[in-house]
């Protein structure tokens, strides 16, 4: 959920606080003459927040640095504590979890998989989340930092003022289910709920491939379907939180002549059908009469350059171009993120995407952006959950004072 910011004279001080504490995260390790250089506040008004960011711990003194070039006094170096505060990010699938702890610098130091039965009661598989929250918070360095939230990240619609799963059609049960009050009643952390794919579009914004680029898509493909929108250097969930859920797009209007495609189009209602792994495998598996073949023996024979198997990644790809050219005629990004398991790293498939797109009337568009696979891996997700709870401190533009006071607590 995005918070709304406070905003008058009284917060100047509070504005400054943010702003230096991230600088000393950015740039550090840094001196005070440095930052009211750089900064350009005076050098009292720096050394006012630095006594009190050292009083609280947010930041340490951690040695000297080299004398200018006039000689003198040698500076004291400032260094951001990044186990001042800490974070769980927790993960939730159709028979899997994964909890993990993360420090300020999200630093991920702890994790641990849980697995379950597919339609588990969704509070059983909160009993055993609880647990590990509970086994974590007694690590020594958590027991005296402060907690700044939970993060979920989990498949469907989510109603953010009600900090619930509106619709999902990979966890049905979940729907409806008192998520975020469940985990706030448990541990009076603040608890954020997102959309798995937006979260993993988080980051890989904020910590991967995507990083630095303020406008950019990431495009999940594999066992799902489901495209995250960074818009201005900011996640954009639409009115209802459904921006980006491009499954539900059905291919009638988008295929001109399904002749093109006639080993993998067979009619399907929709592109999150019609793009599932198991769409290409089962047609890998008819047209190269292998039975018993699965997805990593059929990328092996992709880049094998297999005739048949070659055939079949440069139908899928133009598939995934189509759905790419529509987003870049609306959205008109710097970069798309191509993401998911091994099939959305395969070398060929990418590359069969940016030759893909360069067919469409408006050129312009397509040779701006940039096509390449998402950085991340197996950790997108859960990053992707503790971006949640950073993001409105350290990584938005616009900064959050109410949230920042919230979480730090400052004595005033």
């Amino acid at each position: 959920m995005i918070r709304n910011s406070a905003f008058g004279p009284r917060l100047v001080r509070e504005y400054n606080e943010l702003n230096i504490l991230r600088f000393i995260k950015n740039e550090g390790p840094i001196s005070r003459a440095d930052i009211a250089k750089r900064y350009k506040i005076s050098k009292a008004a720096v050394s006012e927040i630095i006594g009190q960011l050292l009083e609280q711990e947010y930041i340490s003194e951690i040695g000297v640095g080299n004398s200018t070039s006039l000689g003198g006094r040698k500076p004291i170096l400032l260094e951001f504590n990044s186990k001042s505060g800490y974070a769980f990010g927790i993960e939730i699938k159709r028979n899997s979890a994964r909890v993990s702890l993360a420090d300020l610098n999200a630093n991920i130091h702890k994790n641990k998989m849980l697995n379950f039965k597919e339609h588990t009661n969704p509070q059983k598989i909160l009993d055993m989340i609880f647990k590990v929250i509970e086994e974590f918070q007694s690590i020594s360095w958590v027991r005296k930092a402060k907690p700044t939230g939970i993060g979920v990240a989990i498949p469907g619609v989510i109603n953010y003022r009600a900090g619930k799963i509106q619709e999902s059609d990979t966890l049905k049960e979940w729907q409806g289910f008192p998520l975020r009050q469940t985990f706030e009643d448990r541990f009076q952390i603040e608890t954020i709920i997102e959309n798995d794919v937006k979260a993993t579009s988080l980051a890989e914004s904020r910590f991967g491939a995507g990083k630095g680029v303020n406008n950019q898509i990431y495009l999940w493909i594999g066992d799902g379907l489901g495209a995250g929108i960074i818009l201005n250097g900011e996640l954009y969930r639409g009115i209802t939180a459904g921006a980006g859920e491009i499954g539900y797009l059905e291919p009638g209007y988008f295929i001109r002549e399904s002749a093109a495609f006639s080993h993998l189009y067979k009619g399907q209602k929709n592109f999150g059908d019609l793009l599932s792994e198991k769409v290409l495998l089962n047609g890998a598996k008819e047209l190269l009469k292998k039975p018993s073949l699965d997805m990593e023996e059929f990328l092996r024979l992709v880049m094998d350059k297999n005739p048949d198997a070659n055939l079949l990644i440069q139908e899928y790809a133009r598939l995934v171009s189509l759905l790419c050219i529509n987003m870049i005629h609306m959205l008109n990004p710097e970069l798309i993120l191509i993401g998911g398991h091994d099939l959305a790293h395969n070398r060929e498939l990418i590359k069969a995407i940016k030759a893909g797109i360069t067919d469409t009337v408006l050129k312009t568009p397509s040779k701006a952006v940039h096509i390449k696979s998402a950085s991340l891996h197996e950790n997108s997700g859960i990053l992707g959950s503790i971006a949640l709870i950073l993001e409105d401190i350290f990584y938005m533009e616009r900064l959050n004072i109410v949230r920042y006071r919230d979480v730090f607590g400052f004595k005033r």
